[in-house]
């Protein structure tokens, strides 16, 4: 069996919505995006704890900005061929694929429907396929030792269940002696000195309560006394070479938790039904190794259906990208980019490679992100904005270095998971040779013409634009460009911002010491013209580090300099998308 896709209307943060799924799916985005919206949608359907007052719902799970008055959410099931899932679902079954259906509507009850189409539906009396199909739900404020005690108790009573006549003997044998020892362990316990000397103290004052109490005498014991209440009753410890110790940190109890339940699910497994499991934030409290190993975990030892909420990088940079859902929110609504998980994800992601990691990652969960060349453009505009007040965290923005201009896959990245971005590059002058004459050009302006033709193949004012001037973009023998290339790359430049492309004059220090930051940079370095801009750019990182460190204050002399154009444009974007109807542009 596959749960294929879901499909969500009217409900919470969902107007209109159809999820793609896989075996193993992992749903990340930013917070209050509808994560766990999306998992409570599978609740309503499978999960046998909800109530039937559960399931009638309130006014607040109607989406309120559509002005829902009904909630539908159905589940569009694939290969479905366990019996025991074609003997329940018999006639709403057809080739391998059903349809279950969750209608409320406000002010009537809830109502349940199945079929193999659309056009198949009929009305069902109750969620009566949970017997044979159900999910079942991890949350992510779950508290570790109760439920570690739970599924102990779980995986114990599965396993005796399935033992073979031969294993009970055995462990009948086995209890026996543990009783006996357990008696002969409390006779010695009587036995001691100080044992005895309390409890004769103790009986005595109790014949004198009650002539019941005469016959009767209390004792110490070691633990329980009957080995069939001991064994319902064990514990899980660490085992040491110096004993079992008691379980204690909660990234420990978190690991222990998690394979405890998995076991548990691997031991109930049988032919009458199919489960199928969502783990919210599997991650907690463990360290970023764990976290990554976990992924795998959950990937190649699970033999079951599984839904994921993530808030960590580590989890998503080991995770097949065909099987990432993300969210992201559009005018207060949340959606599903590329509609779920998608081979165009997962190929877009072959083709980002090796960039991929725990940095990277963070642009699964970022609603804007500014694409740099270095280290030194982010720690420059990182400080900038909050000199300025520009709150990158509050509108969740990141900035990434895509270390070096391979730009485009990240590109791509974004526009496949729907999220708004802006770039800046430099534009100094490169040297290209041919028939042993020395050409000269734009670097920034063919870089950002690559992108926009790779990107956005339809004719439009900047293709004409290029297409009739890009002959006059490239020069001889002279770095010095000439009057028409500096008139077209003035042109082109700002054409390029309305795609989010900003570039530099020249690039990041020869651009500062054109801007009211001159004053700081000379007095810190103590340098002036071309040998401010070569001590700027020895040891970037290193050299703009301390500059900032140094320097926070002044930086906000940048206010109104274009140089805060890509920042104040993604913030609009992505203040857009927030609040699409109000004024949100910044000054640039």
């Amino acid at each position: 069996m596959k749960l294929e896709k879901i499909h969500i209307k009217g409900f919470r943060n969902f107007d209109d919505v159809e999820v793609y799924l896989q075996e193993k799916t992992l749903i990340i985005g930013a917070n209050d995006v509808g994560k766990s919206n999306l998992l409570y949608a599978f609740r309503l359907l499978f999960d046998k704890t909800l109530s039937e007052n559960d399931l009638e719902l309130n006014d607040s799970d109607f989406n309120v900005y559509s002005n829902a008055t009904s909630i539908e959410i159905s589940v569009y099931l694939c290969d479905v061929f366990e019996d025991c899932l074609i003997s329940m679902f018999a006639g709403a079954l057809k080739d391998g694929i059903t349809i279950i259906r969750f209608i409320k509507e406000k002010k009537n009850s809830y109502r349940l429907f199945w079929g193999y189409s659309e056009q198949t539906l009929i009305e069902i009396p109750s969620r009566l396929y949970l017997k044979r199909l159900n999910m079942q739900y991890l949350d992510a404020n779950r508290n570790l030792l109760f439920f570690m005690n739970k599924e102990r108790s779980k995986i114990l009573s599965f396993s005796k269940d399935n033992r073979d006549a031969a294993a009970i003997d055995k462990d009948a044998c086995l209890i026996e002696e543990i009783q006996s020892g357990i008696n002969d362990i409390n006779k010695k316990v009587s036995s001691l000195s100080y044992v005895k000397s309390s409890l004769n103290t103790v009986n005595e004052e109790l014949s004198k309560l009650s002539i019941h109490n005469e016959d009767q005498e209390v004792k110490f014991v070691s633990g329980d006394s009957n080995a069939n209440n001991l064994l319902n009753n064990l514990v899980l410890s660490y085992s040491t070479d110096i004993g079992p110790l008691k379980i204690g940190g909660d990234g420990r109890n978190n690991q222990i938790f998690l394979a405890t339940w998995l076991a548990k699910q691997k031991k109930q497994n049988n032919i009458d039904h199919v489960t199928f499991y969502a783990i919210e934030e599997p991650e907690a409290h463990l360290h970023p190794h764990q976290q990554r190993k976990l992924s795998e975990y959950i990937q190649n030892y699970l033999d079951s259906t599984v839904f994921i909420t993530t808030h960590s990088p580590q989890i998503v940079c080991r995770f097949d990208p065909a099987n990432l859902v993300r969210l992201y929110s559009r005018n207060k609504n949340s959606y599903a980019a590329c509609g779920g998980s998608s081979p165009i994800i997962k190929k877009l992601f072959t083709d980002f490679g090796y960039r991929l990691n725990t940095i990277s990652s963070e642009i699964f969960f970022s609603d804007g992100v500014f694409l740099v060349e270095g280290v030194s453009e982010v720690l420059f505009y990182t400080a900038v904005s909050k000199a300025l007040g520009l709150d990158l965290e509050r509108y969740n923005i990141s900035i990434l270095s895509v270390e070096g201009v391979g730009f485009k896959p990240y590109i791509k990245i974004c526009l496949a998971l729907n999220i708004p971005w802006v770039l800046r590059t430099d534009n100094d002058i490169f040297e290209k040779s041919n028939d042993s004459q020395k050409i000269y050009y734009y670097s920034g302006l063919t870089r950002a013409l690559g992108i926009i033709y790779e990107l956005n193949n339809e004719v439009n004012e900047l293709s004409n634009y290029w297409e009739k001037n890009k002959q006059y973009t490239e020069w001889l023998n002279t770095e010095e460009p000439p009057i028409k290339a500096v008139e077209i790359n003035k042109n082109i430049r700002s054409k390029l911002e309305y795609y989010g492309i900003f570039l530099s004059n020249i690039d990041l220090e020869n651009d500062l010491v054109t801007t009211p930051l001159i004053v700081a940079l000379e007095k810190h370095y103590k340098k002036k013209g071309k040998d401010l801009v070569k001590k700027m750019q020895s040891k970037k990182a290193e050299n703009m580090l301390d500059f900032i460190n140094c320097n926070n204050r002044e930086l906000k002399v940048l206010e109104n300099d274009p140089f805060l154009a890509p920042v104040r444009e993604l913030f609009n974007k992505v203040s857009e998308r927030i609040r699409p109807n109000v004024d949100n542009r910044t000054n640039r």
